[in-house]
């Protein structure tokens, strides 16, 4: 009897029972997945106060600082399953301006992923559990100038450079910072891309997925941003901060900017 389970268990590994490591998943084991957001303006690299473009409203425009919140971050994977990242650790920001582009996430269960969802900002859940409860994020926030006041609570994205126009020869400085202004406006918003090839979660195996993140999108998307509409009375700056028409206009442009370049398997890396 032993011998006739030892060869049947021989002959099963030989033939049909032989597998590669893609289909021999444990969920009771977990890897790691880099995201990368790569600043672009409309296809180009983005270099900060060097590149320049054209908006759709004729004015050039040169960019300072494109730093943003992402949060609430899940995956799913080729059978359907979701995954939902940790809720109090899943709050990064992306500082283009200081290289910080990169999102590190741990112990995800192994697994063929197809797509992913993540959030713009501080959802309302996460900021009415009230500051004690988050202050280590919103320090950090702090001195990433992604904060107002506690009352007004958190930039959600944060824009800020030189245009010039037909009308305005001179360059102007212009800022676009966009948040929910404590609970009277809530910006939050959700992406959810589809990966062009699966990430391959597994022990051995990080994946990472290399996101275009068009700033241009914020003033080139659905609902246009004319600059010099938003100028102050004095004419020096352009602003669009507590503005109940514009900020949820320019947060719905941002869900546009997203784009996912690439996802490679095999290691860390772009």
């Amino acid at each position: 009897m032993k011998k006739y389970i030892g060869a049947a268990v021989l002959a099963c590994l030989i033939s049909s029972c032989a597998s590669d490591d893609s289909s021999i998943i444990s969920s009771n084991e977990k890897g790691n997945m880099q995201l990368y957001f790569d600043a672009t303006m409309h296809g180009d690299q983005l270099l900060i106060n060097t590149s320049t473009f054209p908006s759709k409203n004729n004015e050039t425009i040169k960019i300072s600082k494109f730093n943003y919140i992402i949060s609430n971050i899940r995956l799913k994977d080729d059978q359907g399953n979701e995954f939902i990242y940790p809720k109090n650790e899943s709050y990064f920001i992306i500082n283009t301006e200081a290289n910080q582009q990169t999102i590190q996430l741990a112990n995800i269960p192994q697994g063929n992923y197809t797509s992913i969802t993540f959030g713009l900002g501080v959802d309302a859940q996460k900021y009415l559990t009230g500051e004690e409860n988050q202050q280590e994020f919103w320090d950090y926030a702090a001195t990433q100038d992604m904060t107002w006041s506690w009352i007004t609570g958190y930039k959600f994205i944060n824009l800020e450079g030189e245009f010039t126009s037909a009308t305005v020869t001179t360059p102007t400085t212009f800022n676009l910072h966009i948040g929910s202004h404590g609970t009277a406006l809530d910006n939050y918003k959700e992406v959810t891309l589809t990966l062009p090839n699966t990430a391959r979660v597994r022990t051995t195996n990080t994946p990472s997925i290399h996101f275009l993140v068009d700033a241009m999108q914020l003033l080139d998307g659905a609902n246009e941003v004319k600059l010099e509409h938003h100028l102050n009375p004095a004419g020096t700056s352009a602003s669009i901060m507590v503005n109940a028409e514009w900020s949820p206009k320019i947060m719905s442009n941002a869900t546009e900017m997203f784009t996912v370049d690439h996802v490679h398997n095999g290691g860390e890396g772009h």
